[in-house]
């Protein structure tokens, strides 16, 4: 089928409302367009965070004192964790009870726990956000190899996906 995605298994007799996982390269587009609106949602506060330092540390340079530079700053960081904040909840909870993000309800994808197939809850999605990340941060490799793994995979499942017990499957 197109976009690497594998036909229902002939032999078990799958009824057309059955769970289909979803291919490979159609979960790689939905991950690209929720990242470009993870991006988008964090440039502002990103540049107010490295503007303001730059006037903050260019007013301690120049021996002038002024509070704007650092004001920009704090208002850059506070948005900043807001932008993780409105991610975590958008990405992790939010796909966790619903089963879909922006990108997987554009690609018509979803995430449904494996053995009921219905949306498996806020805090799965939640940690199968977040988990990646912190196994990234001590095995630098780990969120490459789990966003490749559904090519070789014969369950079309992510690492992080059999860690949690959860499927991507088309809508």
């Amino acid at each position: 089928m197109t976009d690497f995605n594998p036909a229902p298994p002939a032999d078990t007799g799958a009824e057309p409302g059955s769970l289909v996982p979803a291919g490979w390269w159609r979960r790689a587009k939905a991950v690209i367009i929720d990242i470009l609106i993870w991006f988008a949602a964090g440039l502002i506060p990103l540049v107010m965070l490295i503007v303001g330092l730059v006037f903050a540390l260019d007013d301690e340079i120049g021996g002038e004192s002024s509070d704007v530079g650092w004001l920009l700053f704090f208002i850059g960081v506070v948005a900043c964790a807001g932008v993780m904040v409105w991610g975590g909840w958008k990405f992790g909870w939010r796909q966790g009870v619903t089963g879909t993000t922006p990108g997987k309800n554009r690609l018509g994808i979803r995430l449904v726990d494996i053995a009921t197939g219905e949306a498996p809850g806020g805090a799965r999605g939640l940690g199968r956000w977040v988990v990646p990340s912190l196994i990234n941060s001590v095995l630098n490799v780990f969120q490459l190899i789990d966003y490749l793994w559904p090519l070789w995979d014969d369950e079309n499942q992510r690492v992080t996906d059999k860690m949690f017990k959860t499927r991507v499957v088309e809508a």
